[in-house]
């Protein structure tokens, strides 16, 4: 890699490994002085010390991209929870009566908002969607919030509910 300085100071890199020529920020300086890349003129090369410390990081980094992950389906999206989808029934904690989406409920300042649904994740990138805890609420004003459900005076059934049969 070159480093084309301007006026002494450096202003790029030209990578001209390839089919093609590649054009790259200067390196920090730091990335010298701990001795991962040298410096030969206008040249840049990686040292051992750097090469080592880049395998490093790449088996760092695998090993995180091979753990297991949680998606969570944007939970401030204004839609009503897809019937299809299991669901977490939720229930007003004094009277025990089911809330459904598309029900008004009372937020902890006592204004009116319209149920959405629970909030959703994914532990099988995205192909199978799971209840989780949040219940997400829209005002007509305010746009789309998350509630804890005791906030919203309910607690949600244990397990989360199977869709039911499909309406015809």
């Amino acid at each position: 890699m070159t480093l084309i300085t301007e006026y002494g100071a450096p202003r790029y890199c030209e990578d001209r490994s390839g089919p093609h020529t590649g054009y790259h920020t200067p390196p920090p300086p730091e990335l010298f002085t701990v001795g991962w890349l040298s410096r030969d003129g206008n040249q840049i090369a990686i040292t051992a010390d750097g090469r080592t410390a880049l395998n490093d990081y790449r088996r760092r980094r695998d090993a995180a991209d091979a753990l297991p992950y949680t998606l969570t389906r944007n939970p401030l999206r204004a839609e009503l929870h897809r019937s299809h989808e299991p669901i977490r029934r939720l229930h007003h904690a004094a009277t025990g009566e089911e809330i459904k989406p598309g029900d008004t409920v009372t937020d902890p300042s006592g204004h009116q908002a319209t149920y959405l649904g629970p909030t959703m994740r994914s532990d099988d990138s995205g192909a199978t969607w799971t209840p989780a805890f949040n219940a997400r609420v829209t005002y007509p004003d305010h746009g789309t919030w998350l509630y804890p459900p005791a906030a919203l005076d309910a607690v949600y059934d244990q397990e989360p509910a199977l869709p039911g049969p499909a309406a015809p």
